[in-house]
């Protein structure tokens, strides 16, 4: 009878149909169960952000990263990684201190924290000040050979210097660097402004507004303020005699080199002819100036020569 079955096409087909459709029940309807049953996944390394942080205060320790279990079904968990995970503290009403804040996750329906770790997340605010503070020059370089540096003028004086109290107490002072090396003439530059330690590196996480300042440095050669000395040719009329001589400007100042002003201790006016003068003279005359010096902003002296009848 069975080997009568067996030669039978038809019962066998039917059988294999039988079987395959009872294996497709069973598998579908256990991919159902599993799509429809809720699971628990374990998120790590989940990005931790924040929000509502007051603008008088900065965050400055939290920790970059936090772990997440979640609960759902396992078709909307597996659209779920750490990267679209949105996690955050919030900061709001929170005033300068440590805190202990419990993690919020936005999160799509039928999903629920099961739990954070850690638990809660510790993090420090601290109050932002912004003291004023001079602002120093430092200067890179030498200028060019004999010439030498004037007074700085620094515009701001000084400056905001933004940073939390921490950040502020490593801040030594302020400065802004220029470049002279080999300058012949004067500078005038808008400069970044730094805030360094003592060892001269910038403090991280402070700022400076403002975050530029103009520096004019005058560049010169040496300067020497000299008497003007009158010089005359030729004799007065006889009975007469010079009673007073008045010169204008009296004094000078000379630029040049070093060496050379520090042979000079007076400039000559170049010669007034007061040959047979009877009265009082009026002149303008020019400097004899010394060779490799300049005369800075003056023009011609004026001379005047009092001439008096002698007693």
């Amino acid at each position: 009878m069975m080997k009568r079955l067996l030669r039978n096409n038809t019962f066998v087909r039917l059988t294999a149909f039988f079987l395959a459709f009872i294996f497709w029940a069973y598998v579908t309807g256990d991919y159902r169960e599993t799509e429809t049953q809720n699971i628990t996944r374990r998120y790590p390394n989940v990005p931790l952000e924040w929000v509502n942080l007051q603008s008088e205060l900065e965050l400055t320790k939290i920790p970059e990263e936090i772990e997440v279990i979640l609960e759902g079904r396992s078709s909307v968990l597996d659209d779920i990684t750490p990267q679209t995970l949105s996690v955050f503290v919030d900061l709001r009403n929170l005033g300068a201190g440590q805190h202990r804040l419990t993690p919020v996750v936005d999160l799509p329906g039928g999903v629920r924290v099961v739990s954070f770790n850690p638990e809660q997340v510790v993090v420090v605010l601290e109050e932002i000040q912004s003291p004023q503070m001079l602002v120093e020059v430092d200067l890179l370089g030498s200028p060019a050979p004999d010439y030498q540096i004037g007074t700085i003028n620094i515009n701001p004086q000084k400056v905001f210097v933004r940073g939390t109290r921490s950040r502020l107490e490593k801040v030594a002072r302020v400065r802004a660097i220029i470049n002279v090396d080999g300058a012949d003439s004067s500078l005038a530059q808008y400069v970044e402004v730094q805030a360094v330690d003592f060892t001269g590196q910038v403090v991280e996480g402070v700022s400076v507004h403002p975050a530029q300042v103009e520096v004019t440095v005058p560049v010169a050669l040496p300067q020497k303020t000299v008497p003007v000395r009158l010089q005359v040719s030729g004799e007065l009329q006889e009975g007469f005699t010079v009673q007073q001589v008045i010169l204008n400007p009296a004094e000078v100042t000379l630029e040049g080199p070093q060496g050379v002003l520090d042979k000079i201790s007076e400039i000559l006016t170049e010669p007034v002819d007061i040959a047979n003068a009877e009265s009082s003279l009026n002149a303008a005359v020019a400097l004899q100036v010394p060779q490799g010096c300049e005369v800075l902003h003056v023009g011609p002296v004026h001379v005047e020569i009092k001439i008096v009848a002698a007693e």
